[in-house]
């Protein structure tokens, strides 16, 4: 068996750290409501998701394109990139959710920085 690419690394990592941050923020949006994950969570969650398809894509081109680069320069790509989204965000959706956008832009980056950080501590250790 042979071992995954950069490129499927870094592509699950990012998309299991989109997940991530979507849930956190479903999760902030049911503070102080009696909804419950299953009603109020799972609907911001998953429209979250929609809404944020144009970002995820290009996201993911990037890494299609610059798996190596990216992987090299992990730690400015999670302090700029939630940046450009939320202010890419703000430019065109205005002040409207963008409360929610930051804290999943931090919940994902935080998840990328988490997980580098254990892959490459593993890898210095053997």
């Amino acid at each position: 068996m042979t071992k995954p690419s950069r490129r499927q690394v870094l592509a699950l990592r990012i998309g299991v750290a989109h997940f991530v941050g979507l849930l956190v923020v479903g999760f902030y949006g049911t503070i102080g409501t009696s909804g419950g994950f299953g009603a109020g969570a799972f609907v911001g969650s998953f429209l979250g998701a929609i809404m944020s398809l144009p970002w995820i894509t290009a996201i993911l081109a990037i890494v299609w394109f610059k798996a190596d680069a990216l992987d090299r320069h992990i730690i400015p790509f999670c302090i700029i990139g939630p940046i450009i989204v939320c202010g890419s965000w703000w430019a065109i959706n205005g002040l409207g959710l963008l409360d929610a956008v930051a804290l999943s832009c931090v919940a994902s980056s935080a998840f990328v920085l988490i997980t580098t950080a254990s892959e490459r501590r593993k890898k210095l250790a053997s």
